[in-house]
């Protein structure tokens, strides 16, 4: 594909744009059509796994080979996200132990590691990109595994394994499974096929507008739902915040103790940064009658990741920039 005609990515500021406008017009239809809680759950996870889907069309599934082969790199970001985020989450959540779904929720959002959105805002900070996007694969099958670990054991003492878990396996099956394991193929049949590859491509830059369709569409049909327990959702809300701003400078000062170069550092801090909220709504939408907040916590969590995004973009480069003669230039 020439440049010419390449697919231009939404900017940094685009897409928080984009994302935003989309979960709050959801907000808004919720608050003021309450009729809206009767769209069916089938109908809700169809429009979560397309978008899944959609978001995973720019990372390389079909080559789960190359996440080796930068191991410095790869030891940085599994170190950050299977042992320090999960720390911070355990933490922060014991804040949300009186109200079991708003603490399901929190945990949701903060232990899953982005791999969609993210590529936008690195780019633009310098970071390594394609480096990154090479340990997606893995970091979503670590996700299969260590996710439901790790809230199984930070709600050990809630007894949350005694909930109605008869939706999980198909949701997951149908919202999460299916969706990437298509993806995988389309990839794979893309190395053969030039045009088909250039689609996918062209695809990818509507990563944006499907999380803002999904995560809108989710904001809708639950706001009537939950009903008054909508309003303890700003008590999550700045404990996201708190999360971003802890993970800033443990995820720089990891990326410089394994001694990788400037954009790798960016890269680490932004794989800190970025939480996988799409991607675990279909679990969060597998929640039992009572818990519907679950997943409207995932969608807070989503609009806040954003904007953290946004102020990782202008504050990493600067922060790393200044920290040059300890990091490893490029």
């Amino acid at each position: 594909m020439s440049a010419a005609s390449a697919p231009r990515a939404l900017t940094p500021a685009a897409t928080i744009v984009v994302v935003l406008a989309g979960i709050g017009v959801g907000a808004l239809v919720g608050a003021l059509v309450p009729a809206a809680a009767e769209v069916p759950d089938g109908v809700l996870l169809a429009i979560v796994a397309l978008a899944i889907a959609i978001t995973l069309l720019d990372v390389p599934l079909a080559s789960f080979g190359r996440a080796v082969l930068d191991r410095r790199l790869l030891a940085a970001v599994l170190l950050l996200n299977l042992a320090i985020a999960p720390l911070l989450a355990y933490v922060l959540s014991r804040i949300l132990v009186n109200d079991p779904d708003l603490q399901a929720g929190l945990l949701l959002m903060l232990l899953a590691p982005g791999v969609g959105l993210v590529a936008a805002f690195l780019r633009r900070a310098g970071g390594a990109v394609e480096a990154l996007l090479a340990l997606a694969p893995l970091l979503l099958v670590l996700q299969a595994i260590t996710v439901p670990a790790f809230m199984l054991l930070f709600t050990a003492t809630e007894n949350f394994i005694a909930l109605d878990g008869s939706r999980l396996l198909p949701f997951v099956l149908a919202g999460i499974v299916a969706p990437a394991a298509f993806v995988t193929a389309l990839q794979l049949l893309g190395l053969r096929a030039p045009r088909l590859g250039g689609a996918l491509r062209r695809g990818a830059v509507l990563t944006a507008p499907a999380t803002a369709v999904a995560a809108g569409f989710v904001a809708a049909v639950l706001i009537p739902r939950a009903g008054e327990r909508v309003a303890l959702l700003e008590a999550v809300a700045p404990l996201l915040g708190v999360y971003l701003i802890v993970l800033a400078p443990v995820s720089i000062l990891i990326g410089t103790a394994f001694g990788l170069p400037i954009s790798q550092v960016r890269s680490v801090a932004f794989s800190g940064a970025a939480r996988n909220g799409l991607l675990v709504l279909p679990v969060a939408l597998a929640f039992p009658e009572g818990f519907t907040v679950v997943a409207l916590v995932v969608v807070l969590g989503i609009a806040i990741d954003i904007i953290g995004l946004g102020i990782y973009r202008l504050v990493v480069p600067s922060v790393t920039a200044q920290s040059r003669s300890v990091l490893t230039p490029d």
